[in-house]
């Protein structure tokens, strides 16, 4: 499958999870999609720079990234989608755009109005509700910071949100 990890991390491309998950996972190239990240040189200089050695990096707005999901779905090689927050997989989803069904959740880090909902993970009730949006469209999303650790799924998650 081209398109073999779909991962939400607030930190986007950090070796050591990269690397920890194109073990299990293929990984010859990575989309970030995200607005912010695609429209800063500085960010998208360091994320192109982040990754392993051999793994290329584009970053995309979530306009751009339909399209390149959407080739990278048809490509020779496996690609991680990288997005730092549900709502831009929402966007994608309500764009048209199948990236696939699963969805790993990596850290999301606790600020102003957040909760935390599994390890690692601290939401705004805008990123609740594109949860539960990408849940209702038949995602299957999974909290799991590094492949060694049991996976949360969104139904236990949302449990902790009050």
């Amino acid at each position: 499958m081209p398109i073999s990890l779909v991962r939400i991390d607030d930190r986007v491309i950090h070796g050591q999870i990269v690397a920890r998950w194109s073990k299990l996972k293929p990984c010859h190239g990575i989309l970030v999609i995200d607005d912010k990240i695609a429209n800063d040189p500085l960010q998208k200089q360091i994320f192109t720079h982040a990754a392993p050695s051999g793994v290329k990096v584009g970053i995309y707005t979530v306009e751009e990234g339909i399209e390149k999901i959407n080739k990278a779905k048809q490509a020779k090689n496996s690609y991680f989608v990288i997005v730092k927050s549900p709502v831009t997989l929402q966007k994608l989803t309500e764009a048209g755009c199948d990236f696939g069904h699963e969805i790993n959740v990596g850290p999301i880090s606790a600020r102003e109005g957040t909760q935390n909902v599994a390890k690692g993970v601290s939401i705004t009730e805008e990123e609740k509700k594109a949860f539960d949006y990408l849940h209702n469209q038949g995602k299957y999303i999974s909290f799991q910071l590094v492949p060694e650790e049991t996976p949360v799924t969104w139904d236990k998650a949302k449990q902790n949100y009050k």
